[in-house]
């Protein structure tokens, strides 16, 4: 089943413009049509009564005018009558009984014999070569019965006709242009609050499973809101039940860990020497692992999907900073590396584990990256917005490289054995559901890597 690309307000328009055009259409068609069947019928009257006034002059020069002058009186007639327009030729002819010519055209002797009595009919003929207007009418006169025909040429017809068709297609384009126009502009209107849900819900974070709002929905839109609302409701509880389980294996993890690791360290003192180096081999291994399931289950429990169901609090970095360095007194001491503090105020709004397993994870990879005799510094302000650095003298990060190293499980090439590359991709989750900036540059003179995190300013 292939999915069409166009969209719902396309489909809305497609259904209503070509149904309106049509009817427009042929709205403006009968206009037309109707508008030139009523000048011809006006112009069929005027030309009937040519007619009927040739047959009324029949009768009154019948008593006073000579037959053999009746032909010009009669022509006098047509000839004042045309000059009421120029644009068409008139030609008439009456024939008398015996089909004797009193007057007129010769050649129009044969459309004479459509002529009714007393009723006026017309036809479309060719008159040397050219279309005309043929009226006949059969008459008693004061002379006996005649046919009278009268032919008129088709150019004011046929300007009419062109006028009309302007006449009538000009509005109706513009009635058209119009009504496609309002019918676009009620459509985009129509449409205008799903447009709102739409961008309400493709602006939302990846953590945002909140309801979306009711208020102000129309009716049909009601069905598809509530439906994802449940589904925003069903999300929201499987993200809790994954918080829940993490959470959970993490206790459930690091306490057997640790208990391994107490024994092993009990039971090393009173090995011999091959037992105690296999022993500090395991207990090696046992350190690695304990440090990668804490940094994965950190991982997890920082993914948008899982922590966007966590309630954000105020935390003061400065209480952060004084608990890792308790915390990392003993590793920096042991890998001989200075590690130093300078904890200024600074309260942001988050999740006080999260920014402890970043905080952890931005110390352990300086210590572990720092030379011996080489200093690590932590700091924490506020100038505006809270702020946190640390600062390394170890090798850094080549610039090409910064963006790469925040993906998971990337070492850069030659890295130290035993890092799992979890690190600053834990730094880098935790910064981004905070709205932190997180930036990678090198240290002091130029050498180290100093990590800086800057937190939007309190509401």
């Amino acid at each position: 089943m292939s999915l069409s690309s166009s969209s719902l307000r396309a489909r809305l328009l497609r259904r209503l413009w070509w149904p309106l055009l049509a009817v427009l259409v042929l709205s403006a068609a009968y206009d037309y049509t109707s508008a030139l069947k009523r000048a011809s019928r006006n112009q069929d009257r005027a030309l009937g009564r040519i007619a009927i006034a040739l047959t009324s002059r029949l009768d009154v020069d019948a008593d006073d005018a000579r037959n053999d002058d009746l032909g010009g009186h009669l022509a006098r007639t047509v000839t004042a009558m045309q000059r009421a327009d120029r644009r068409d030729q008139l030609a008439f002819m009456v024939r008398g009984e015996g089909d004797k010519l009193i007057g007129g055209d010769a050649e129009l002797a044969a459309f004479a014999a459509s002529a009714t009595q007393n009723e006026v009919s017309y036809a479309d003929q060719q008159l040397r070569g050219e279309a005309v207007r043929v009226v006949t009418l059969a008459h008693q006169s004061s002379l006996g019965p005649v046919a009278v025909v009268v032919a008129e040429t088709t150019h004011r017809r046929q300007a009419q006709a062109r006028r009309l068709f302007v006449d009538t297609l000009v509005p109706n384009l513009l009635l058209i242009a119009l009504t496609l126009l309002l019918v676009r502009s009620g459509v985009k209107r129509a449409m205008a609050p799903l447009d709102t849900l739409s961008e309400g819900v493709a602006n939302r974070g990846p953590a945002d499973l909140s309801p979306l709002p009711l208020a102000g929905l129309p009716g049909e839109l009601f069905p598809v809101v509530q439906a994802i609302n449940r589904l925003m409701t069903r999300l929201r509880a499987a993200a809790q039940g994954q918080q829940a389980f993490l959470s959970n294996a993490a206790h459930q993890l690091r306490t057997p860990l640790a208990g391994v690791q107490t024994q092993l360290e009990l039971a090393m003192p009173e090995s011999d020497g091959p037992q105690r180096a296999r022993l500090a081999r395991v207990q090696t291994a046992l350190q690695r692992m304990s440090h990668t399931t804490r940094q994965m289950l950190a991982l997890a429990r920082s993914d948008p999907q899982a922590a966007g169901v966590e309630d954000l609090e105020p935390v003061d970095l400065q209480l952060l900073l004084e608990d890792a360095a308790s915390a990392w007194l003993d590793q920096s001491l042991a890998a001989q590396v200075d590690l130093g503090f300078d904890a200024q105020p600074a309260q942001i709004t988050g999740s006080a584990w999260m920014l402890h397993e970043l905080l952890n994870n931005l110390i352990d990879n300086a210590i572990r990256h720092s030379p011996c005799g080489g200093r690590v510094t932590v700091r924490c302000g506020s100038d505006g917005g809270g702020w946190l650095t640390v600062d390394d003298e170890g090798p850094g990060i080549p610039q090409d490289e910064r963006h790469r190293v925040l993906e998971r499980f990337y070492q850069l090439p030659g890295a130290q054995p035993g890092g799992t590359g979890l690190g600053l991709a834990i730094v880098s989750e935790v910064a981004q559901r905070h709205g932190a900036q997180l930036t990678l540059s090198s240290g002091e003179g130029g050498s180290g890597l100093k990590v800086t995190l800057r937190f939007p300013p309190q509401p």
